[in-house]
């Protein structure tokens, strides 16, 4: 800098400690205590009116005494204090000032400098991930790397832990899927749903819950079927013991039973393309509804 300005250091040259001795000062604090209590206990009346006059004046005459004694000592200890005191705040508040207003205007300078090494940092990183095929963005930056003193060595050895996590992790991860995959075929349903619950519940929670999906799925097909053949089975047993009056079927209440109509069934081909989740999906589809079908290869 082209503007430097020296730094003086304060020198203190004298310093002289007080001391004070007052020997009597306990018994006389003692002394007015008692006096205290005394009337606290005795309050002033007419019959000790004109003692406790006396002692009320002697005892205001000792205050003054201590405290006119307790301002002439102060004055001699302080000696030049309330000069010197004022002076050395005043240079602790211009000093703050100083220190803050250049902190200020360092921190740009710091950001700077830190921003250039961030760069530095992240092509190490990029380098790193690429170099063991891993997305640089998995690795989690350390702001502890921006220190100017930490140990690049220790940096690049911290990546590699990351990295090696990273590829245990994924690897661990294609086993659990695979574990899902194999549960999920064996129910004949499509895993992806489940593979996407990684992360939130581990493998067994998820096995279980395909098991739970396919009995609840099972058992409302099965339900449906159930009431649909009871259904069927009340009309056909409600029109077989029918009266035919007229050109109407009268059951049993009185009420005209009003056949169903026979919908036509006609028969198409179809040519359906998919995966094999997929295809599962529709034949479940049909299957559900009762749609009459035959799969081919």
């Amino acid at each position: 800098m082209t503007n430097e300005v020296a730094t003086i250091n304060l020198e203190i040259k004298t310093l002289t400690p007080a001391h004070i001795e007052a020997p009597n000062l306990d018994d006389l604090a003692a002394n007015t205590d008692k006096m205290l209590a005394k009337y606290k206990e005795f309050p002033v009346v007419e019959e000790n009116y004109e003692q406790a006059k006396e002692q009320r004046s002697v005892l205001n005459s000792t205050i003054k005494d201590i405290a006119d004694q307790r301002k002439s000592i102060e004055k001699k200890i302080i000696g030049n204090w309330a000069e010197i005191k004022p002076k050395m705040m005043a240079i602790e508040k211009a000093g703050k000032s100083a220190s803050d207003l250049m902190k200020q205007q360092m921190v740009p300078v710091e950001n700077e400098r830190k921003e250039r090494r961030h760069v530095v940092i992240m092509n190490d990183v990029t380098a790193k991930a690429q170099e063991q095929g891993v997305d640089w963005a998995r690795i989690q930056f350390n702001e502890k790397w921006l220190n100017k003193t930490y140990s690049r060595n220790d940096m690049l050895t911290e990546i590699d832990t990351q990295i090696e996590q990273i590829h245990k992790d994924d690897e661990l991860r294609v086993l659990r899927i695979n574990d899902i995959e194999v549960c999920a075929n064996g129910f004949k349903v499509d895993p992806d749903p489940y593979i996407s619950m990684l992360g939130m519940r581990d493998v067994v929670d998820i096995k279980s819950q395909i098991k739970r999906d396919v009995e609840i799925k099972e058992a409302r097909i099965a339900e449906a079927k159930r009431v649909q053949e009871e259904t069927e089975k009340a009309t056909k047993e409600r029109e077989a013991n029918a009266n035919v009056v007229g050109d109407k079927l009268i059951d049993e209440n009185g009420e005209v039973i009003t056949p169903k109509p026979v919908e036509k069934v006609f028969e198409r081909t179809l040519h359906v393309t998919g995966t094999i989740a997929e295809l599962k999906s529709v034949a479940e589809f049909m299957a559900t509804h009762h749609i009459k079908f035959r799969g081919g290869k």
